[in-house]
């Protein structure tokens, strides 16, 4: 049986267009649109609240008002 390695691409920075879009920057100068239907403890979150967040070892990120931690795979569908 063989174990294939998957590199995820690194989080780089987020942005919010609106109350129901966010932006997945990567360190590949890749950039992704996250619809917030798909995280709605995220899409609650006021606009200060989705300011601060913080990108934890550029595979996760989590925001200060609620304890959720999301991967990067999580957050690109890939899981």
């Amino acid at each position: 049986m063989s174990t294939e390695v998957i590199n995820l691409p690194k989080i780089k920075s987020v942005e919010f267009l609106n109350s129901s879009i966010m932006f997945i920057h990567l360190a590949n100068d890749r950039t992704f649109l996250v619809p917030l239907d798909q995280f709605p403890t995220i899409k609650k979150l006021t606009t200060e609240q989705k300011k601060d967040y913080e990108i934890i070892d550029d595979a996760h990120l989590s925001f200060l008002a609620i304890d959720d931690v999301f991967s990067v795979a999580e957050l690109l569908g890939m899981k």
